[in-house]
């Protein structure tokens, strides 16, 4: 498919936070003026993206965001909150309902201990209770579960936790560059079997989830599991495509620095300095990221996979790993087999 504009928009709108994760990617210091950050919705309303996640830190700290928040809904901008949950209240839920805003809350654990030791600073109850308040009101699109070492192996439970819920989808993100990466990264064959429990757990339980890892699919079709994905946005994935989407959409930083990734080491410019459309047609006519882009450019164990066209790797964890943006993904279950 052929598109002008970026798949989406994923903008940390703050670097401020309540919570110290052990996941936390990290993030430039300072936000954008409230005046730069009108100037950047209506540059990002031009380019069109598919939709808008707005995440942080936290972004209910910044003072102006319901501002914010009204700005990109008068440009008729679909706008998916990230948000711990520890901050709400019924008057920001009245607020959200308003602005159509979808609401995805982070839980990195199924039960109470897992989830404080990875979130410190937060109290699973407290997120339990706004996650239930918001799937009643519909304004829940989906938890967002980080998968790491720690906490893969209560990915039954927390199926278990969202049927109960009665919660709409769960979305699974595959652990990316970040403080505890060394410690929390897992192996290969932990990921094929992060990625079995979540097959089978969701058919147990009839609770629908996204698996944010380019190699999901393959490991999927290779080991004959089965998974029922939504056609539906969950707000952090692409329904349309399989593959790793680096360079296909964009990341923005608090302080405005524009990225290929959320997750990427490589910086392309600030929106201070330069349109975001300008930004947007640096990397679409990009040698170095067309041939990203191109799977056959690939070293390693990918290329001698038949499942490459699914997957590409995940970029920049692959870089972060390896020095190299075309090698094969450390990560994959695949890649012994």
């Amino acid at each position: 498919m052929t598109r002008d504009g970026p798949y989406l928009i994923d903008w940390a709108i703050t670097s401020k936070c309540n919570l110290s994760c052990r996941h936390c990617r990290g993030m430039s210091e300072g936000e954008l003026s409230t005046a730069h950050a009108f100037h950047l919705v209506d540059e990002i309303a031009q380019l069109k993206p598919g939709w808008v996640i707005i995440e942080g830190g936290e972004p209910l700290l910044r003072d102006d965001i319901f501002q914010i928040f009204e700005r990109m809904h008068q440009q008729q901008i679909s706008i998916h909150l990230i948000t711990n949950s520890m901050l709400l209240n019924f008057e920001i839920l009245s607020l959200l309902e308003k602005l159509a805003i979808k609401v995805m809350i982070s839980i990195d654990g199924a039960t109470p201990g897992t989830y404080e030791a990875i979130r410190d600073g937060a109290e699973f109850a407290t997120a339990v209770k706004w996650v239930r308040i918001c799937a009643q009101k519909g304004l829940l699109e989906a938890i967002n579960y980080a998968v790491l070492k720690r906490n893969y192996t209560e990915i039954p439970q927390i199926f278990e936790l969202a049927a109960q819920l009665k919660l709409p989808r769960i979305n699974f993100i595959g652990l990316k560059p970040c403080r505890q990466y060394d410690e929390e990264l897992l192996a290969p064959d932990e990921y094929g079997e992060a990625i079995r429990l979540a097959c089978q757990s969701s058919k147990e339980t009839g609770v629908g989830f996204f698996f944010d890892e380019p190699f999901f699919w393959a490991v999927v079709k290779k080991n004959g599991l089965f998974a029922s994905i939504s056609s539906d946005v969950a707000g952090i994935l692409v329904p349309s495509t399989t593959a790793c989407i680096f360079g296909e959409y964009l990341f923005i930083e608090p302080d405005g620095t524009a990225k290929p990734c959320s997750f990427s080491p490589m910086n392309l410019s600030n929106v201070k300095d330069k349109a975001l459309v300008e930004i947007w047609n640096d990397v679409s006519n990009s040698d170095f990221f067309n041939k990203i882009k191109n799977p056959l450019t690939r070293s390693g164990k990918c290329l001698k996979c038949n499942y490459l066209l699914d997957c590409k790797g995940c970029r920049s964890r692959t870089y972060i790993l390896t020095g190299d943006w075309f090698a094969s993904d450390p990560c994959c279950p695949l890649q012994n087999k």
